[in-house]
Order: structure tokens, then sequence, then C-alpha cells
């Protein structure tokens, strides 16, 4: 119900009260007045001219008795119906018949009149007879309804000033009020309040003032911190704060009433949160998304539903803070732990674990695998004759003809120093093996120009295969590395398989 109905009911339930009271309260005990009144007043016209009807009776007359009473009919006529006189002994002396017809029709308005005729407290008789009392009905009735529709009508124009005050001192700045609030909770702080004023709408409104003064400070303080947005249950955005806009670069016009598009195509996470937030459970994690541009950022984020008082979800908050400087760094760090900073190429310690993958595939695929232990024939001379900016650069070139002449599934990895580790697989036979080793001879043939001046190197390595030489990756490259000793003590820029060494020794 609507306030400014409420704000009506007592005055109309009042003046309800009022026209109730009139109509069965006080209308009837009015009547009865007029109606003793009316009742009083016949009698005392009949005690003023009783005394003739008394003499006729005691002096047996009659004529002149039928004569009064007819001229009573007659001066009362249609007002005192069937006057009728009877002896001390309950006899009807007059009229001669037993009563006038038609009297009946009217009843509702007649009462009954009875008075009795004595002299010197002897009863002599009594005058019967109906009195109409009709037209002081009316008139006590027309006094009563006129009475109810002047207060009735000054209660109606009370109601009308009064509603009009009520409207414009209380539901007016009432409705203000909710209006802003409704505002405030769908995350407009920027609405208008009323007016203040000097009274508990003023007292109500300095206090949502405070509460919007406070609630501003706090988003203020979360604007310059987080990413914001609002959405309603159904999952569009009601609300993105400046930060939102900067980072996804949409602007306001296209994010507002949209739903968000801000997942990788293929991407799950979507999904997974949706699931859970539906559910009325917060969801907090770390999710990459993508901007306008179509480039990734990474956020933290906490999504919260907010559930009202019957169990329904009516909107979520989304708090995000941009961490994709920080997932930048994790990664350069993971690629500078993995991976040897002056080639490029993967780190012994990202070489185990891709030896690991590899052994894991080859026995899923029943298929081979070979380890190469690499070792540089005569890069110490570069050092020492060239320098080691020399050095370096004859390895940055040594890691890019490697990439050139290897295949995709081959993984490279720069031990240390002149020593690189090659792991190979997908391979059928040990002749594939030999092939590797061979591309690697092959390419390490061409001189390397350094200052002018040409760099020849070869290359010892040794070879332990899966599964012939065993399966645990520490086991292969230990045997590869024994094998590539073999190799650099007897002949140099050759290859040598791990059971040949053992066979000849």
């Amino acid at each position: 119900m609507s306030i400014k109905l409420k704000l009506a009911v007592p005055i109309m339930a009042v003046m309800l009260l009022i026209a109730l009271i009139l109509q069965f309260f006080w209308l009837p005990i009015q009547l009865q007045k007029a109606r003793t009144a009316f009742e009083s007043h016949i009698h005392e016209l009949l005690l003023a001219g009783e005394t003739g009807i008394i003499q006729n009776l005691l002096e047996r007359n009659l004529g002149a008795l039928y004569s009064s009473l007819g001229y009573m009919q007659e001066e009362y006529k249609g007002r005192w119906l069937n006057i009728t006189l009877y002896n001390e002994d309950n006899k009807q002396i007059y009229p001669l018949v037993e009563e006038q017809s038609g009297w009946k029709n009217n009843k509702a308005n007649l009462m009954k009149v009875i008075h009795p005729l004595e002299i010197e407290g002897t009863s002599l008789g009594y005058l019967a007879f109906y009195a109409d009392w009709g037209q002081e009905k009316v008139n006590v009735e027309k006094n009563i309804y006129g009475i109810r529709n002047m207060i009735v009508g000054m209660i109606f124009l009370m109601l009308v000033f009064t509603t009009a005050g009520q409207y414009v001192l209380i539901y007016k700045p009432l409705r203000k009020l909710g209006v802003a609030i409704n505002e405030i909770k769908d995350g407009n702080l920027d609405t208008k309040l009323p007016g203040q004023t000097k009274d508990e709408i003023g007292d109500l409104t300095k206090s949502f003032r405070g509460m919007l003064t406070e609630l501003e400070f706090q988003k203020k303080a979360l604007d310059q911190h987080a990413i914001i947005c609002m959405t309603d249950s159904d999952g569009m955005v009601t609300y993105v704060n400046s930060r939102f806009i900067d980072i996804s670069g949409y602007s306001r016009k296209e994010l507002v009433g949209e739903k968000l598009e801000i997942f990788k195509p293929g991407d799950d996470s979507y999904g997974k949160i949706w699931k859970k937030i539906k559910q009325g459970k917060v969801w907090n994690g770390e999710v990459c998304i993508r901007n306008k541009s179509d480039d990734d950022y990474w956020v933290n984020a906490t999504i919260v539903p907010f559930v009202n008082d019957t169990g329904e979800i009516e909107r979520f908050l989304s708090i995000l803070t941009d961490i994709t400087k920080q997932k930048r760094a994790e990664k350069q760090l993971r690629y500078m732990a993995n991976h040897d900073v002056l080639t490029g190429l993967a780190t012994i310690r990202l070489g185990k674990e891709l030896l690991v993958k590899t052994l894991a595939s080859a026995r899923r695929e029943k298929n081979k695998a070979a380890v190469l232990f690499i070792d540089l024939d005569g890069f110490k001379a570069v050092n020492d004759r060239h320098g080691h900016d020399a050095g370096d650069f004859v390895l940055v070139t040594i890691a890019e003809r490697f990439n050139s002449c290897l295949r995709e599934n081959d993984s490279i990895i720069r031990i240390g120093g002149d020593e690189f580790l090659i792991i190979s697989n997908g391979l059928t036979r040990r002749d594939d093996a030999v092939i590797v080793a061979q591309k690697v001879i092959n390419v390490l043939r061409e001189p390397i120009i350094v200052n002018d001046k040409k760099i020849s190197l070869g290359a010892s390595i040794g070879i332990a295969l899966y599964p012939d030489h065993g399966d645990d990756p520490e086991a292969l490259i230990k045997y590869a590395d024994e094998a590539m000793y073999t190799v650099k003590r007897n002949v140099k820029n050759d290859y040598v398989f791990y059971d040949d060494i053992t066979t000849t020794v």
C-alpha cells in the first residue's frame, strides 16, 4: 500500500467512525428524544382541552361530548388518527364505529397515545388515538444528516489539506529518499538526496547523507586499489568503475547493459565460475581475460553473489586486482630459471623434466628415445685466443644451428660451458639416433666467422637409448655422458652408443 493511502487511512477511519456513530447511535437517541417531546406536547394539549370532555362525561351529554371530540378530530386532522374514548369500564364511547379505515398505511410514523381522564383521582376513562410524528421525525433526521454532512465535509476538507501537506512534507521527501536509496543500492553513489529539513525526515536524510559520504569514501579507496564490476543475476553489466574501463579498453556505454565477452575462446573458466556463483557461493582465483584489443591480462578476482531475504540472487559484485605485471614477471623468472641466459636453450633442470615426459611418451607409444650428450671439440682454444665474448658468440651461433637442423620434437639443452644435451623422441630404430648425431657433426663443419677469422669446431657425442640402455632419466644422462668421454679421449668429432663402450670394456 502506498504511503499516501496509509497516511489517509486514519482520517478516513475517523470519518467513517463518526458517520457510523451519528447513524446508529446519536440518530436513534435524538429520534427518541423527539418522540418523547412530541408525546409530551400532545398530553399538554389534551390537558388544556380535557375540561369540556370531562364535564360532558359527568353530565352524560353525549351530543356535546361527540361535538367536542369531532372538533378535536377536525382540529388535528391528519395528525391524530382514530380518536377513541373509553369510559371507566374500558367501554368504547366514541366513535360509534370501531376505527377509521386506512390509518395503518402510515404505521411507521404513528405512535399510540393514551391519555387518562381523571377528576380528583377518580378515573372517568381515557382517550386513545394514533399521532403522526413523521414531520418531527423528518426534521430530526434532517438535522442529524445536516450535522453529519457538515462534519464529514469538514473531515474531508481536512483530509484533502492534510494529505496535500503530508505529500509535500512527508511523502515527496520520502519518495526522493527511496529513489536515492535504490540508486545507491545499484551502485550509483552520485545520486542526489532530498534537502535538509528540521524534522525526523531531515534527521533520516542526514543519516543517509553521512552513510553516502562514507560509502563514497570507501568506493574511492576501493576504486584506487581495485577494478570493480557489478552485474545482475543474468550476468548483464550494471556498473563498472573507471579502472575497469581503463584495463578492458571498452567504454562504459559498451559495457553497461551487455554481457562480458572477456574470456578466451575455448576457455572453460567462465563456465566454472558461473556454475559456482549461481549456487550463491563466493568465487576467488586468478583468471586470464582479454581486453578490447584482444590482448591478454591477468586478474586476481573475487566474485560475491548478493542473495536477498527470499534466497534469490539479485546481482554479483566482482572485485579484480590487475596482476598482469606480476604474472609476466613470474613467467620471466620461470623462463630464466629454465633457460640459458646466453643461448636461450633449456637448462639441465628443465631438460630433466623434458626427458621424463619424453620417456613417458615413448613408453606409451612403444617407441625409442635417445639422449645425446655433446661436448664441443676445440672450444677452449676459442676463449683463450679470441676472448670470452667471441666464445659467447660461438655458443649462440651453435645453438641456432642446432635449432635449425633438428626436429620440432627434439629438445636441446645447454648443460653448461660447451656441453649440450639433445633429447630425441619418436625414434623407431637405433639408426634414427645416428641421424641426429650426424646432423650435429655436420652443422659444426661449417666454420664460424669471429673477428674476420674462421673458427672450426667438432663435437664428441655419447648416445644412450631408451629402452635399450635403461628407463631411468638420470641413468640415461649418465650413460650418454660416459659414452661422450670415451669419444673425447679417443677420436673426437664422432659419436658412440653406451652399449658400444660397455661391450668394448
